[in-house]
């Protein structure tokens, strides 16, 4: 066995150690601390854009599935396109009789 002193000296060197580890899980737990918040702060930008692009991309996906059936349509005049298929439309209400 050691003498007093030496067992105190190593004592001292024992508190030294265990005061490094102190600095050191201080200095970490304050990181993990920083990287937490960084962290929750990252989540609510995402939540913001993401309740921003979800909307988005259903009226994208809506409107792609609908503009198919719109360039199908097309379009009926209601007007006949030749001025002879408008005169065999009309068909008078009264037959005059010629004059003698």
């Amino acid at each position: 066995m050691g003498t007093l002193r030496d067992l105190q000296f190593l004592l001292r060197e024992k508190n030294e150690e265990v005061q490094q580890r102190d600095s050191l899980i201080d200095e970490l737990e304050a990181e993990l601390d920083e990287k937490d918040e960084v962290i929750r702060h990252l989540r609510n930008e995402l939540d913001k854009y993401r309740s921003i692009i979800k909307p988005m991309t259903k009226r994208v996906q809506r409107e792609e599935t609908l503009q198919p059936e719109r360039s199908k349509r097309t379009a009926i005049s209601a007007e006949p396109a030749k001025y002879g298929s408008i005169l065999a439309l009309y068909k008078p209400k009264y037959v005059t009789k010629p004059s003698q």
